[in-house]
């Protein structure tokens, strides 16, 4: 039993993500209460994670140069670049969902990419700072971005920076926690270091289970059809992404590619998801594509973890 739960919290995650995901989706009742929990899960996923981030790690990180460039210009290529591509695309195929497309893809990288790209035998410092950059970024591109891209009257400066302190306080509350509990509580957390990732990805199907039951009377009555348009959209956007990678993977070597990819294919869609419910409620056109891109994350992860390889006389990483 106990290999068959590391196994659903590990390489086989994407059986009870999907699996919350439709009954999320589809089990009947009205969960419209359940909208406060949507961050307490995101915060759980974060904290879990974060108890496997110590601050020497980041200490060291800041003393290598090297590591601080790859992680500058793939924090741009993610925040800013990937965004444009699928908010341009979807603009053209299908405006009204082009500001939902554009709000996800914003997202900094999710805090289970570090656990992913251990899974694939990434680069786990380089994940781990470009999740740092690019959380510390999110409060300022995030609420800029939807301010370029979302119809109707741009937000004042006052609502711009309550939407940063609001991304901020998301990201900084279980960081911080997470850090006074290795402080205090340091033997508990070396022994417990193998579930810290586990916990992480079962919050995350728990925030996908809760965060589709909250949301889902702004489309309660649309046919099931009809999400296969924002369903198609939020796959266009993680192709963008997963065809970036691939590009890299020819002139970088596989374990940075491997963190790059974690990154841009798994952004924190939970932090979108909860910014949606906070300063868009009831906007499926904006709600949607942050809800179902948890499809084509868990697709895309699992897709470069077959098709990135070592090439022919390289090494793979240990």
């Amino acid at each position: 039993m106990t290999s068959l739960i590391a196994s659903l919290l590990g390489p086989r995650f994407w059986i009870p993500a999907y699996a919350a995901l439709l009954v999320g989706l589809y089990a009947p009742g009205e969960f419209a209460w359940l909208k406060p929990f949507v961050p307490v899960a995101l915060g759980a996923i974060l904290f879990f994670t974060c108890l496997k981030i110590p601050l020497g790690s980041v200490v060291d990180g800041l003393r290598d140069r090297p590591l601080q460039t790859r992680t500058a210009w793939m924090a741009a290529v993610k925040l800013l670049l990937l965004p444009a591509i699928a908010w341009s695309v979807t603009r053209l195929i299908a405006p009204d969902w082009a500001a939902g497309v554009a709000l996800v893809t914003l997202m900094p990288a999710g805090l289970s990419s570090v656990a992913l790209a251990d899974l694939h035998r990434g680069d786990r410092v380089l994940a781990l700072f470009l999740i740092i950059v690019t959380s510390l970024l999110a409060p300022l591109t995030v609420p800029a971005g939807m301010a370029l891209v979302h119809p109707g009257a741009t937000p004042d400066l006052a609502k711009l920076a309550g939407q940063a302190t609001y991304i901020l306080a998301l990201l900084a509350i279980p960081f911080t926690a997470a850090q006074v509990v290795r402080r205090l509580l340091p033997g508990v957390v070396e022994r417990g270091m193998a579930w810290w990732g586990r916990g992480s990805i079962l919050s995350l199907i728990v925030m996908i289970l809760v965060s589709c039951l909250a949301n889902r009377g702004a489309w309660a009555a649309w046919e099931p059809a009809r999400m296969l348009v924002p369903l198609g959209l939020a796959c266009l956007a993680s192709a963008t992404a997963l065809a970036c990678s691939l590009a890299l993977r020819r002139i970088l070597p596989l374990p940075a590619v491997t963190a790059f990819a974690c990154a841009a294919l798994y952004m924190n869609n939970g932090l979108s998801i909860a910014y949606a419910t906070q300063f868009h409620p009831g906007d499926a056109h904006v709600m949607l594509p942050c809800v179902l891109m948890q499809v084509p994350m868990v697709a895309g992860v699992v897709l470069w973890g077959r098709w990135a390889k070592p090439h022919d006389g390289e090494d793979a990483p240990t």
